[in-house]
């Protein structure tokens, strides 16, 4: 059977002990969510956008010097089949609401395919630690965020690190500001454990809450890093009016649902998901 045949990513569900985990810490990793080959298939649609080596010309905006994290191409979810496939998946969909805790519906916010150059390439600065919380103010929830490798990702390539725990002390404001980061500094070190960098195979996965302080060392590797990642939150989280690129726009009314076509309800208890 070719790669291309494949359309079914087979998610696992998580299991009890990794729930436990990510209550605890604030991100888990889930090995071998999907089959190495689907991961494969994933991977070769990835570089029909950015090219073998990730250099290949994209619509993308130009990001300032101390941003230029990785690539990123917004959307694969929406328009190619095997990417739709996963992250629409009514198994992701409950994993997700095992990990929010209770049996909710799931809703699908955005997705995008994120490359890290090699070393000497223009994406390929250290992502800075942050929360994930600036981009989360449109909604009311708590939102998760799934990284999943694409090829394998070792730790020099700019593998993702957790300050475990972290999440348990809310929004700690912009960590992107040296001066807040500094102010904060000893208590993470006192509280959090900073985990190595996380050694993934394709397939292979992380989630982590919007709360979980994270980032990642420079890619000092010969190779590119590829990874996808999506966002996704309760499907009765209310919007809240503020201004976010998710939702800008759109038509939404403060406080009212997130209904709309370009957030597709993946999992529900009574069975309703994206077709």
């Amino acid at each position: 059977m070719s790669g291309e045949a494949i359309l079914d990513p087979g998610v696992r569900s998580v299991t009890d002990e990794e729930v436990r985990f990510f209550f605890e810490n604030g991100w888990v990793k889930l090995e071998r969510l999907i089959s190495r080959d689907y991961a494969a298939q994933l991977l070769k649609g990835a570089k029909r956008l950015f090219g073998d080596d990730g250099n290949a010309p994209n619509d993308e905006p130009e990001l300032p010097e101390g941003y230029r994290w990785f690539r990123t191409h917004v959307g694969l979810g929406d328009s190619d089949p095997h990417y739709r496939a996963l992250a629409t998946s009514q198994t992701l969909g409950r994993n997700f609401a095992c990990l929010f805790g209770r049996e909710s519906s799931i809703r699908k916010m955005r997705d995008s395919l994120l490359l890290k150059h090699p070393v000497g390439g223009g994406m390929a600065e250290p992502t800075r630690y942050h929360q994930d919380t600036l981009q989360n103010f449109f909604s009311e929830a708590n939102t998760l965020n799934i990284w999943m490798a694409l090829d394998e990702v070792r730790r020099e390539q700019g593998a993702l690190r957790f300050y475990s725990r972290s999440h348990k002390l809310g929004n700690l404001g912009n960590l992107l500001n040296p001066e807040i980061w500094e102010s904060w500094a000893s208590y993470l070190e006192e509280h959090c454990t900073l985990t190595d960098p996380i050694h993934l195979q394709p397939g292979d996965v992380t989630v982590h809450s919007h709360f979980t302080i994270h980032g990642t060392g420079a890619n000092s590797s010969p190779h590119p890093r590829w990874s996808w990642g999506a966002l996704y939150l309760p499907g009765d989280a209310r919007y809240t009016g503020a201004q976010s690129p998710f939702t800008d726009g759109l038509g939404l009314e403060p406080f009212g649902s997130l209904d709309h076509p370009a957030f597709p309800i993946i999992y529900s208890p009574g069975g309703r998901h994206a077709e």
